[in-house]
């Protein structure tokens, strides 16, 4: 009778189970189709599961500030793995009288399996002490004591102790004082030896149904509970992007209005909303946001909870809603032509279409996702520098969603901040956020013998100048630097001159998807005409660009960034720095498109160790993948900031290495940095230069232009 209700106890339990997880992948798939591939390159694949579900490498990567360390979650998954072994076991022997692994692996193997599962079982309990401990006296940012926390980590304790009480006492009803392999359960039989076997045996009977009923409770609690990433993790990480396009944004059908951008969670790809499953609360996307570090009202986990959430209310009422009209669908023959049928069937009917209509009432009058459950503000907050999606241990891609609804707040509800709509109007007028004429982009060359495409109509490189290069005061210093280093080592190379347009950064990544079309097919209309396949360019937002987003519109070019190059030029003796001035302690600002996004940190760091004026390099806490950012990405650059400044924060961080320099390697960042010292009063202090100006400074004059070298045979 006990092996009869045990079975038909975990029938229910996974028949429930199997049904919520059934109606969750069911919501799920109510997303779009997503455009990437994520079935190919198995093998690879199969190795990212190892690497970083089983392996958990990311979770055991070293957190900026966090004190203590996470790596307790290691031995509480890895115990995990080995206690679901037992657990399985203990599931099969409540149905089957008799039953034990013992059968297949034999006696020795079988007392090793259990003495490996005593062990981290206890590990997993100590975890459990932990973790109280760290939630309720260390009170980590954002990881606070919920009743969700307790009731999971209360579970797993159960399930902890109730092993040692089923084993220990089990030993003793059989009149051992030790449980063979089993170092802590033989603690507790020790302990309680004098107790009757009789007795000993109910405990131990006890603690056993104890243990699978947490078991099958947990189970069914786990999609409804924080801990649903146990659940979604794997798939994620199986299924995650594995092209360079990091910032994978997919090519907006613009004749088509249902793909202005994600407004309801529908329009998200189904892999999107397999994102929020795979969310292990564990807060580090938040920890290394910018925004949220400055008081700004975006926590990307809070904002994967809210899609989460979203998808689940209004997708769980959507299916109730199809699932009654399938009903009523089902009844509507009975009803023609049957009067019989009518009196039978019409109160049951009357009943499914009023619930219908209630129900479809409660759906209209919820309130919309972007705009209502998640706020305007926090999308706008985002500068997409990628550090959440950098720390995520399951690979979530927070910006993508974020500039997705941006392009619904810009193409369907046309809401824009003022600032950044003066932005694309400039882009739209005049081809750059300044809005200053075309005819002013050469501006920054007089003086200098720059050649055009036109001068030169088959260069080996076309040198993309970019807006900030081409109009901004101070970024007009490091492109005359950048001619000089050209110059200098032979490079064969060119620029657009008028023609240059903006590439549309600004426009795609604030969510304006229409303008940044315009922008890209002009300009790959005009590279490919001018035969151009490979380019410099000193801005990382250009690089990515011109790079990962162009070849959605046919264009295809080989594009390197300045400090790319340099380092080349200086590793093939082509460039020789030689002592242009005081040597100088100079600390590196990564830029978050250049370093995250395209995976470049050494060139410029190569670059700068070679400067006979770099006396030392020195860097910040926050450095590399992760660096903190300057705030001006997703087209924050041209949006006012309000609260603690992003530039400041980093600043400070910044001045306090004791550099005389700031070297930085992108526009904006050289801008924001500039900014950033003289609203700490510094400027006098602390220089801010591009990579390229202090290489400038090492070089002597360049003594002859490119087309009159035979050519630069620089690697792209």
């Amino acid at each position: 009778m006990k092996h009869l209700i045990f079975t038909l106890l975990c029938a229910a339990a996974f028949g429930l189970f199997a049904h919520t997880i059934r109606r969750y992948v069911r919501v799920m798939l109510m997303g779009s189709k997503d455009p990437r591939p994520r079935w190919d390159e198995i093998p690879k694949r199969v190795a990212r599961v190892i690497i970083y579900f089983l392996g958990q490498k990311k979770v055991a990567e070293r957190q900026l500030g966090q004190v203590p360390s996470s790596r307790h979650h290691l031995w509480i998954f890895w115990g995990f793995l080995m206690i679901t072994v037992g657990t399985t076991e203990l599931l099969f022997v409540g149905m089957i009288p008799g039953f034990s692994f013992r059968l297949f692996l034999g006696e020795a193997l079988h007392g090793l399996l259990w003495g490996v599962i005593d062990v981290f079982n206890f590990i997993v309990l100590a975890m459990m002490g932990f973790a109280f401990f760290r939630r309720l006296v260390l009170k980590p940012r954002l990881i606070p004591m919920s009743v969700d926390a307790g009731l999971i980590l209360g579970a797993i304790s159960g399930l902890m102790i109730s092993h040692f009480f089923f084993h220990g006492f089990h030993a003793v009803a059989q009149g051992h004082a030790s449980v063979r392999f089993a170092p802590f359960s033989s603690v507790l039989a020790g302990a309680f030896q004098s107790v009757e076997p009789g007795t000993a045996g109910l405990v131990s009977e006890v603690a056993f149904w104890i243990h699978m009923i947490i078991v099958l409770c947990f189970m069914n609690y786990l999609p409804f509970s924080k801990h649903i990433h146990l659940l979604g993790a794997l798939p994620n990480i199986a299924t995650m992007n594995l092209s360079e396009r990091k910032m994978d944004l997919p090519k907006v059908n613009l004749e088509d209005e249902t793909q202005w951008g994600v407004g309801t969670f529908e329009q998200f790809s189904w892999k999107s909303l397999l994102d929020t499953y795979a969310c292990t609360e564990c807060a580090r996307c938040s920890n290394y946001c910018p925004a949220f570090a400055t008081d700004k009202p975006l926590s990307p986990m809070d904002l994967i909870h809210d899609i989460r959430y979203e998808m689940l209310e209004r997708g769980s009422l959507k299916l109730t809603i199809q699932d009654l009209e399938k009903s009523l669908a089902n009844h509507a023959p009975s009803v023609e032509g049957n009067d019989n049928s009518n009196l039978v069937k019409l109160p049951e009917i009357e009943a499914l279409e009023k619930k219908l209509v209630a129900l479809r009432a409660k759906l209209d009058e919820m309130p919309p996702m972007v705009g209502g459950r998640i706020k305007e503000e926090t999308l706008w907050s985002c500068t997409t520098c990628g550090a959440c999606q950098e720390a995520c241990p399951v690979f979530i891609e927070h910006p993508l969603k974020i500039i997705q609804m941006r392009q619904n707040l810009v193409l369907a509800q046309e809401k824009v901040p003022a600032d950044l709509a003066r932005a694309f109007r400039n882009i739209e007028r005049n081809s750059n956020p300044w809005g200053i004429g075309a005819d002013r982009r050469m501006e920054w060359a007089e003086g200098l013998d720059v050649p055009t495409i036109e001068d030169k109509p088959n260069p080996e490189y076309l040198l993309w100048v970019g807006c900030a290069g081409a109009f901004d005061q101070r970024i007009r210093k490091q492109t005359q630097a950048m001619v000089k280093i050209l110059n200098a080592a032979g490079v064969d190379y060119a620029v657009l001159g008028p023609e240059e347009q903006c590439t549309g950064d600004p426009a795609r990544r604030g969510g304006n998807e229409m303008l940044f079309q315009m922008q890209a097919e002009a300009n790959v209309e005009t590279l490919n005409s001018k035969g151009i396949r490979k380019i410099i360019t000193s801005c990382p937002h250009c690089l990515q660009t011109l790079r990962h987003d162009y070849p959605q519109f046919g264009g295809h070019y080989q594009v390197v960034h300045h400090t790319q190059l340099i380092s080349h030029l200086v590793e093939t003796g082509k460039l020789k720095p030689e002592q242009g001035g005081t040597s100088q302690k100079v600390v590196f600002h990564d830029s978050c498109y250049l370093g995250r996004w395209n995976g470049e940190y050494e060139a410029p760091r190569k670059v700068l160790k070679s400067l006979p004026i770099v006396q030392s390099l020195v860097e910040p806490e926050r450095t590399r993948a992760k660096g903190f950012c300057c705030g001006a990405g997703g087209g924050r650059m041209f949006m006012e900031e309000h609260g603690p400044r992003v530039n400041r924060n980093r600043t400070e961080e910044l001045v306090k290495t004791g550099a005389d320099t700031i070297a930085v390697a992108c526009p904006f960042c050289n801008v924001m940095m500039s900014d950033g010292v003289k609203d700490m009063n510094k400027e006098d202090d602390v220089k801010i230069l591009d990579v390229a100006e202090l290489v400038a400074r090492s070089i002597p004059e360049a003594p002859a232009r490119a087309d009159e070298s035979s050519g630069s045979g620089a690697a792209g």
